[in-house]
Protein backbone atom coordinates (compact mmCIF):
# COMPACT_ATOMS: atom_id res chain seq x y z
CA UNK A 1 0.00 0.00 0.00
CA UNK A 2 3.00 2.30 0.95
CA UNK A 3 4.31 1.79 -2.23
CA UNK A 4 1.46 2.90 -4.36
CA UNK A 5 1.24 5.91 -2.52
CA UNK A 6 4.52 6.32 -3.49
CA UNK A 7 4.03 5.57 -6.85
CA UNK A 8 1.07 8.00 -6.72
CA UNK A 9 3.56 10.71 -4.90
CA UNK A 10 6.18 9.98 -7.01
CA UNK A 11 4.25 10.80 -10.45
CA UNK A 12 2.44 14.00 -9.14
CA UNK A 13 4.81 15.40 -6.60
CA UNK A 14 8.15 15.47 -8.23
CA UNK A 15 8.58 18.10 -11.04
CA UNK A 16 11.25 18.49 -13.87
CA UNK A 17 12.75 21.21 -14.96
CA UNK A 18 12.68 20.63 -18.59
CA UNK A 19 13.09 23.83 -21.24
CA UNK A 20 12.51 26.45 -18.86
CA UNK A 21 9.36 24.73 -17.38
CA UNK A 22 8.34 23.06 -14.77
CA UNK A 23 6.73 19.27 -15.57
CA UNK A 24 5.28 16.68 -13.18
CA UNK A 25 6.49 12.92 -14.25
CA UNK A 26 2.86 12.19 -14.99
CA UNK A 27 2.82 14.99 -17.26
CA UNK A 28 6.21 14.08 -18.96
CA UNK A 29 4.67 10.07 -19.50
CA UNK A 30 1.49 10.84 -20.58
CA UNK A 31 0.57 14.48 -22.26
CA UNK A 32 3.87 16.42 -22.75
CA UNK A 33 5.22 14.15 -25.88
CA UNK A 34 8.61 13.74 -24.47
CA UNK A 35 8.56 10.32 -23.96
CA UNK A 36 7.53 7.73 -26.68
CA UNK A 37 4.73 4.93 -26.29
CA UNK A 38 6.90 2.29 -24.85
CA UNK A 39 7.22 4.48 -21.28
CA UNK A 40 3.64 4.84 -21.42
CA UNK A 41 2.98 1.56 -21.26
CA UNK A 42 5.63 0.11 -18.76
CA UNK A 43 4.20 3.15 -16.44
CA UNK A 44 1.03 1.39 -16.61
CA UNK A 45 2.50 -1.86 -16.44
CA UNK A 46 4.13 -1.11 -13.20
CA UNK A 47 1.14 0.00 -11.93
CA UNK A 48 -0.51 -3.28 -12.72
CA UNK A 49 2.00 -4.98 -11.24
CA UNK A 50 1.97 -2.78 -7.82
CA UNK A 51 -1.90 -3.47 -7.47
CA UNK A 52 -1.15 -7.21 -8.06
CA UNK A 53 1.12 -7.48 -5.03
CA UNK A 54 -1.13 -5.93 -3.27
CA UNK A 55 -4.17 -8.51 -4.12
CA UNK A 56 -1.45 -11.06 -3.27
CA UNK A 57 -0.54 -9.57 0.27
CA UNK A 58 -4.44 -9.36 0.48
CA UNK A 59 -4.78 -13.26 -0.19
CA UNK A 60 -1.63 -14.15 2.28
CA UNK A 61 -3.12 -12.33 5.30
CA UNK A 62 -7.00 -14.28 4.98
CA UNK A 63 -4.92 -17.49 4.89
CA UNK A 64 -2.31 -16.83 7.73
CA UNK A 65 -5.01 -16.05 9.59
CA UNK A 66 -6.30 -19.97 9.77
CA UNK A 67 -3.23 -20.72 11.60
CA UNK A 68 -2.66 -24.20 10.85
CA UNK A 69 0.33 -25.58 9.77
CA UNK A 70 -0.40 -29.11 8.91
CA UNK A 71 -2.46 -28.83 5.98
CA UNK A 72 -0.54 -29.65 3.14
CA UNK A 73 -2.54 -27.56 0.78
CA UNK A 74 -1.37 -24.72 2.74
CA UNK A 75 2.06 -25.58 2.04
CA UNK A 76 1.46 -25.42 -1.57
CA UNK A 77 0.30 -22.11 -1.22
CA UNK A 78 3.37 -20.98 0.69
CA UNK A 79 5.64 -22.20 -1.74
CA UNK A 80 3.50 -21.09 -4.82
CA UNK A 81 2.75 -17.38 -3.45
CA UNK A 82 7.04 -17.42 -2.63
CA UNK A 83 7.31 -18.46 -6.65
CA UNK A 84 5.29 -15.61 -7.42
CA UNK A 85 7.00 -13.07 -5.53
CA UNK A 86 9.92 -13.79 -7.32
CA UNK A 87 8.92 -13.68 -10.43
CA UNK A 88 6.34 -10.47 -9.94
CA UNK A 89 9.96 -9.03 -8.22
CA UNK A 90 12.32 -9.76 -11.10
CA UNK A 91 9.32 -8.53 -13.59
CA UNK A 92 9.09 -5.30 -11.91
CA UNK A 93 12.79 -5.01 -11.52
CA UNK A 94 12.74 -5.25 -15.39
CA UNK A 95 9.98 -2.52 -15.75
CA UNK A 96 11.66 0.19 -13.39
CA UNK A 97 15.21 -0.49 -15.56
CA UNK A 98 13.42 -0.03 -18.61
CA UNK A 99 11.71 2.91 -17.68
CA UNK A 100 14.49 4.71 -15.67
CA UNK A 101 16.34 3.83 -19.44
CA UNK A 102 13.49 5.14 -21.36
CA UNK A 103 14.63 8.62 -23.37
CA UNK A 104 12.94 12.19 -22.87
CA UNK A 105 13.13 13.99 -25.55
CA UNK A 106 12.98 17.49 -25.41
CA UNK A 107 13.45 20.62 -28.40
CA UNK A 108 16.34 22.34 -26.27
CA UNK A 109 17.98 20.30 -24.19
CA UNK A 110 19.78 17.15 -25.66
CA UNK A 111 18.31 13.41 -25.54
CA UNK A 112 18.48 12.11 -21.60
CA UNK A 113 16.75 9.13 -20.08
CA UNK A 114 14.67 9.46 -17.00
CA UNK A 115 17.00 8.08 -14.42
CA UNK A 116 19.62 11.31 -15.44
CA UNK A 117 17.02 13.38 -15.35
CA UNK A 118 16.40 12.42 -11.89
CA UNK A 119 20.06 12.18 -11.16
CA UNK A 120 20.81 15.56 -11.98
CA UNK A 121 19.98 18.03 -9.22
CA UNK A 122 19.83 21.45 -11.54
CA UNK A 123 16.67 18.89 -13.26
CA UNK A 124 14.87 17.30 -10.41
CA UNK A 125 14.80 17.49 -6.78
CA UNK A 126 16.55 14.98 -4.21
CA UNK A 127 13.44 13.55 -3.12
CA UNK A 128 12.97 12.08 -6.90
CA UNK A 129 15.60 10.54 -6.11
CA UNK A 130 15.57 9.04 -2.66
CA UNK A 131 11.35 7.86 -4.08
CA UNK A 132 12.95 6.41 -7.31
CA UNK A 133 15.84 4.30 -4.36
CA UNK A 134 12.53 3.24 -2.92
CA UNK A 135 11.30 1.61 -5.91
CA UNK A 136 13.87 -0.54 -6.19
CA UNK A 137 14.34 -1.11 -2.39
CA UNK A 138 10.52 -2.32 -2.04
CA UNK A 139 11.73 -5.04 -5.55
CA UNK A 140 14.75 -6.47 -3.51
CA UNK A 141 12.21 -6.87 -0.35
CA UNK A 142 9.87 -8.40 -2.23
CA UNK A 143 13.04 -10.98 -3.87
CA UNK A 144 13.93 -11.97 -0.30
CA UNK A 145 10.53 -12.19 0.78
CA UNK A 146 9.92 -14.65 -2.00
CA UNK A 147 12.43 -16.77 -0.59
CA UNK A 148 11.35 -17.06 2.75
CA UNK A 149 7.90 -17.83 1.70
CA UNK A 150 8.90 -20.61 -0.57
CA UNK A 151 11.46 -21.98 2.01
CA UNK A 152 9.20 -22.33 4.61
CA UNK A 153 6.23 -23.56 2.26
CA UNK A 154 8.47 -26.07 0.97
CA UNK A 155 9.82 -26.84 4.39
CA UNK A 156 6.45 -27.50 5.90
CA UNK A 157 5.70 -29.86 2.74
CA UNK A 158 8.56 -31.72 3.15
CA UNK A 159 7.93 -32.12 6.95
CA UNK A 160 4.11 -32.95 5.95
CA UNK A 161 5.17 -35.54 4.16
CA UNK A 162 8.24 -37.15 6.22
CA UNK A 163 4.87 -37.20 8.88
CA UNK A 164 3.29 -39.38 6.63
CA UNK A 165 5.80 -41.61 5.65
CA UNK A 166 6.44 -42.18 9.08
CA UNK A 167 2.97 -43.02 9.97
CA UNK A 168 2.78 -45.67 7.18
Amino acid sequence: MVELLDFIFFSSLITLNLDGSQYSIISIIFQSGFMTIHAILLWIFLLCVISSFIVLSYSIFKVAKKNTIEDYTLAKFLLLIGLFLIIGGFIKASFIFLLGNSHINTSITPVFSLIDALYTPSIAPVIGVIMWFYFTLVVGCFLVSGLIFGGIGLKWMLLIQEEETTDK
